[in-house]
């Protein structure tokens, strides 16, 4: 397991020495140290670290001004004050400005060793917070300040029972923050079932979401339990929640309100008990604009809202994201290759990242089967930048039918996108349902023109 980076900011030289002589005996720490407040704020900027430590009264600035603006940048960060010279006001000033905790007698080891220990568990805890489900128990890796923002706010409410409704663009980890929730729900022993309302076929989607009884309709040859009763006590994560059809949205919002389903082919309702997420990489309240998502279950679902920003705007989290998918491909791939160069690093901080991590995971897992060598360099990376790809041209001439004008459209936006529904159905206008459908009508016109 990675060590825990600490950084102590201590301007005597003498107790400076004295708690690295201290933290040292721990393996689990890795430490740092400065002199400056300033040039802690800097360090904090340039490297990640777990808990910081600082005098109360630093040359350049005091302990609350420091812990204020430690807290504001980054609001995961464990802060340490300590000194043996303040008053019971100067402590609770410090705690309200965010500090984890306050060592009254930075010389009394158990009391400094007590204090990291704290917040050493408190960080481990967070970074493996449990089981979830077989290949879940993932966490995010990140140091950007609105990212950590929403995942304290997800971890706060996690305990409720209210739904919640993720935002964010395809690839920034939504369904990821869902299972965070789930392990800090309180559910984490019980069951977690996602479903994807894009791929479920319209005539078959209430009955894989509410179950079905034997002979409810042709070809229910047995009683089925649907999603919320398989559910239990868990997590039902609703994913592209907005390609679900209108009557059905109508029967979700009864579910929700009512917290009780009835099965297709039976008229007894089922008291349901899991507690559901939303997931949308569209916007809600355009949808409803547009008269493709009910309003009332907007705001059903709408009860506690979190956003995932895309990676474009969490720049400071490239650096780690490519370093952890790096390391990990090179172990998986038995590659000897010893870290990213810095410039191969700089083009990969410099792109803007329309598929967002899981873009970025792809782009870092080629570069390490094409690279050789001890470093990942620019060169074994393939962007977009360099793909020098030729846009296709659309063929649209008058005389054609408004039908073959549609198709061409579809087929020249997909090519532009590299074959990306999602995003095509966005420029399009459309829902990835629609652009299903019309890409099935298509392939059925072109076997029947072959036989």
């Amino acid at each position: 397991m990675n060590p825990i980076s600490a950084l102590l900011v201590v301007d005597d030289s003498n107790m400076r020495r004295h708690l690295i002589g201290v933290l040292e005996k721990n393996s689990a720490l890795q430490v740092e140290s400065c002199s400056k407040g300033r040039q802690a704020l800097e360090l904090l900027h340039d490297r990640s670290f777990q808990i910081v430590y600082a005098d109360f009264r630093l040359t350049d600035m005091c302990g609350i001004d420091l812990t204020e603006q430690v807290k504001h940048h980054f609001p995961a960060m464990h802060v340490l004050i300590g000194s043996s010279t303040v008053t019971a006001q100067d402590v609770i000033a410090v705690m309200q400005a965010g500090a984890s905790d306050f060592i009254i007698d930075p010389l009394e080891t158990e009391l400094i060793e007590h204090a990291f220990d704290k917040a050493a568990r408190d960080i481990l805890n967070r970074r493996a917070p449990g089981p979830i489900h077989p290949g879940r128990a993932k966490s995010f890796i990140t140091q950007d300040s609105a990212l950590l923002g929403v995942l304290d706010i997800a971890r706060r409410v996690a305990p409720s029972t209210a739904t919640i409704l993720i935002n964010g663009e395809s690839g920034t980890g939504k369904e990821l923050l869902a299972s965070f929730i789930h392990a800090h729900s309180g559910r984490e022993n019980e069951p977690y079932v996602a479903i994807n309302c894009a791929a479920l076929p319209e005539q078959l989607a209430e009955g894989e979401l509410f179950g079905h009884e034997k002979g409810a309709f042709t070809g229910a040859i047995s009683r089925k339990i649907g999603k919320f009763e398989s559910a239990g006590k868990g997590t039902l994560v609703l994913d592209e929640i907005t390609e679900m059809a209108l009557p059905l949205q109508a029967k979700l919002l009864r579910a929700l309100q009512e917290r009780e389903i009835v099965r297709l082919g039976n008229n007894r309702p089922t008291a349901i008990d899991a507690r559901v997420i939303a997931i949308s990489n569209q916007n809600l309240k355009m949808a409803v604009k547009s008269n493709s998502f009910r309003e009332d279950l907007y705001y059903r679902l709408n009860v506690i809202p979190l956003t995932i920003p895309p990676l474009r705007e969490r720049k400071n989290d490239i650096p780690l994201l490519a370093d952890h998918f790096f390391k990990g491909f090179c172990s998986r791939n038995a590659k000897a290759m010893q870290g990213i160069s810095d410039q191969a690093m700089d083009r990969l901080v410099r792109q803007p990242w329309p598929g967002n991590v899981r873009e970025l995971e792809n782009t870092v897992e080629r570069g390490v089967l094409i690279g050789c060598g001890e470093q990942l360099m620019p060169e074994h990376l393939i962007l977009d930048e360099g793909l020098e790809k030729t846009p296709r041209q659309t063929s649209l001439a008058p005389g054609m039918t408004v039908r073959e004008m549609e198709k061409e459209l579809i087929i020249s936006t997909l090519s532009e996108v590299g074959d990306n529904r999602t995003h095509a159905a966005k420029m399009l206008g459309i829902s990835i349902r629609t652009l299903r459908n019309k890409l099935n009508e298509y392939r059925e016109e072109m076997d029947m023109a072959v036989e």
